[in-house]
């Protein structure tokens, strides 16, 4: 019966192995001391992009370097957030109109979201999800209106913001909010921000997009990273822990209402 698991482990230890000895294989070839360092250094090299093609490098470089903070976040620290892929989506829009506005826009989202939440009771879950993807877009209208009008720049430019990164993590919020309530659905946005601004700031770090473009064979390495995280790093330091949750006194036994709140390791990762 052991069998089986035994077999899937040897596997992945294998596929960690070429995770890392690829890329270094192709990296030492390009050593000057070696004959293949030009052919290697041409071929496997992408140093040499147009601005043009240098952005949407940068926005592609994004989406794996994004996963692997997401995960070092979930398994190396144990914070939940609002999945894979709403940091990196959030990432993006951080990229696109810079931080402060952006955050301005999820906080007006999320505060309109909370307001009608006691109105958006449907009957279908769908129509619940559709209402809330058309209430999120048409928030991003509102900036471009009053932009056009009174001809404000960075007005207009709020409109940018990705539409499915604002829908989704709507979506999200407002899911968390009926599971488990304001607090738990408050502190796993705010966790999932807090990795989306570090994702864009270890991109921004000088040399870091120099040097995937130089050795754009290191993305294999960066997927061994995960494995490596998965395997031995997933220590959940911060399992559990929610700062906004209301401390349950001692002694005391937790409402059954309130259980949610307290305890938000039981609730799917979205």
């Amino acid at each position: 019966m052991t069998k089986a698991p035994t077999e899937t482990a040897v596997k992945t230890d294998w596929l960690l192995v070429a995770l890392f000895a690829l890329p270094l294989c192709v990296a030492s070839a390009k050593m000057p001391i070696f004959p293949t360092s030009e052919f290697s250094a041409n071929f496997f090299s992408l140093a040499d992009l147009s601005p043009a093609l240098r952005r949407v490098a940068e926005d592609v470089l994004l989406v794996p370097f994004g996963a692997l903070v997401v995960v070092i976040f979930r398994l190396t620290f144990g914070l939940l957030v609002l999945g894979l892929f709403r940091p990196i989506l959030l990432a993006m829009a951080f990229r696109i109109i810079g931080i402060p506005i952006s955050l301005g826009l999820l906080l007006l989202a999320l505060l309109v979201i909370v307001v009608l939440r006691p109105m958006l009771r449907t009957d279908h879950n769908y129509a619940r999800k559709a209402v809330l993807l058309s209430l999120a877009a048409a928030l991003l209208f509102m900036p471009l209106m009053a932009g056009n009008w009174w001809d404000i720049a960075w007005l207009r430019e709020v409109a940018l913001f990705p539409v499915v990164a604002l829908c989704l993590t709507c979506e999200s919020f407002a899911k968390l909010l009926d599971q488990t309530g304001i607090r738990a659905a408050a502190w796993r946005t705010i966790t999932t921000v807090l990795a989306a601004v570090v994702i864009v700031g270890l991109m921004a770090l000088p040399g870091v997009v120099e040097f995937f473009l130089r050795f754009p064979e290191m993305l294999l390495a960066q997927a061994g990273c995960i494995l490596l995280i998965n395997k031995h790093l997933a220590f959940r330091l911060f399992q559990g822990a929610n700062p906004l949750a209301r401390q349950p006194a001692r002694a005391a036994h937790v409402p059954v209402e309130n259980a949610a709140e307290v305890d938000i390791t039981s609730v799917p990762v979205i």
